[in-house]
């Protein structure tokens, strides 16, 4: 029994393009997340997170991962939903991320101040006895 190579052919490539489609979202998706997070950090602000979490503690903290930082949509304009979605979601994701390791930081901060303010404090008042 002898086949045809056209049918052979057609049969291969029906097989194949789907593959390559595949290959090619997941590359897209990929990319999509890795752009969102080179993006988000020049676009989140961690000085402003850095003294929310120095002046307000651990409600800075707490707002640092509730607050959800969202990217701008010119940056999405002509995409795929596909690559929209990728992108949202890491964005937000290392959005918080940074948001929150900012928040820390901060609060940590504060709290050492605030020790060595104490301590002073009570090293003065001591000394005044």
């Amino acid at each position: 029994m002898r086949r045809n190579p056209l049918t052979v052919i057609f049969a291969v490539l029906f097989l194949l393009i789907p593959l390559t489609v595949l290959n090619a979202q997941e590359g897209d998706i990929t990319s999509a997340c890795q752009q969102a997070q080179i993006d988000v950090r020049t676009d989140v602000n961690g000085t402003l997170w850095l003294g929310a979490g120095c002046l307000f503690g651990i409600l800075g903290v707490g707002a640092a991962y509730l607050i959800e930082p969202s990217p701008p949509a010119m940056r999405l304009m002509g995409k795929s939903p596909e690559y929209v979605a990728a992108y949202t979601d890491c964005y937000k994701s290392e959005g918080k991320s940074i948001q929150g390791k900012k928040a820390i930081t901060g609060c940590l901060i504060g709290l050492a101040v605030e020790v060595v303010f104490y301590v002073l404090f009570f090293v003065a008042l001591a000394s005044s006895d």
